[in-house]
Parts: structure tokens; sequence; C-alpha cells
């Protein structure tokens, strides 16, 4: 929770248009979070993107569908406590779609390492082809950045710095 997910999809998704001209929509399935669909849809308005919203795993299924012309589908899911089963079965369910999918974990170089690879270890039962550090400009401690990826022979997709979006 509160790692910034949804800003960071907002980065990649105008780095890819920017620098890549890729055609990006976005699926949220935060539904949770209160104004967590409007923060979105502010930046998909901002960037001229479509985006669809989620309130099911059927919902998800038909809105990936719906958006399949495009090169990048940017999925923001709900910042929830991940320390609750409950919770990765949940997020395990609508990530087994059939699709091609790459699934990154976000988490914030703010946090204590020990909580950072307890959150990741929550993760598990998840492929995940990467993991994206966020809130570098809040900390001054970067051991993160090495341990994690080296004690579970991760890859580095991202690292962010600040809340602006380009």
């Amino acid at each position: 929770t509160g790692v910034g997910k949804t800003t960071t999809i907002a980065k990649i998704a105008a780095t890819l248009m920017l620098n890549n001209m890729k055609k990006v929509a976005f699926v949220t399935t935060d539904t949770y979070r209160i104004a967590a669909i409007d923060q979105l849809k502010t930046y998909a308005r901002i960037l001229n993107v479509p985006i669809e919203v989620a309130y099911s795993v059927e919902e998800y299924k038909n809105a990936i569908e719906k958006l399949n012309g495009y090169d990048v589908i940017l999925v923001d899911t709900a910042g929830r406590n991940f320390r609750e089963q409950k919770y990765v079965r949940q997020l395990r369910e609508s990530l087994a779609i059939g699709k091609e999918l790459d699934t990154y974990i976000v988490l914030a170089l703010t946090a204590k390492p020990k909580d950072i690879i307890e959150t990741y270890d929550q993760f598990n039962s998840i492929p995940k082809k990467g993991v994206i550090f966020t809130k570098m400009d809040e900390t001054t401690q970067y051991g993160s950045l090495i341990n994690l990826p080296f004690m579970k022979n991760i890859d580095i997709a991202f690292v962010t710095n600040g809340q602006d979006v380009p």
C-alpha cells in the first residue's frame, strides 16, 4: 500500500509513449482506495489514453480483450495488505487470464529492508518479470537495490524518483 503504483504506471506510460511511440492503455482494478480511479483517469486524460475500470475478474478479462489492439496495457492493482493470503489469491486469480503478461512487484525504497523482502516473498506464488523500486528520492539508504535482486535473482525493471510524471 502507498508505494506509488498509480504514479509509476503513469510514468511508465508517458515514457513508452514519448520515447518508444507505443500505443498505451490503462486498466485499473483498484476499486478499493478512495479516489484511485479518479487519479488514474486524470493521468489517462492528460496522456490521452483509454482507461477501463474493472470491478471483477470478469470485467478485467473483458477490459483486456477490449484493449487488445494496444501495444501495452498497464494494469493498476489495489494496494492491500498482502500479508493476508486472500488478497494474494485474488490477485493471482485476476492475473490468470491466459494472455501474455509481464508482472512486476512495486516496492518503496523507504521501507525497511526486512519488510521489502517479506513483502516480495508474499508474492512467491505469482510469477514476476521484475521489481520496480519507488521513492528513491525519499531515502538515503539504497541497499535494497542490490540486496533484493541478488537474494531473489530478480531483475530491476525501473527505479522511480519523485512524483512528477513526464
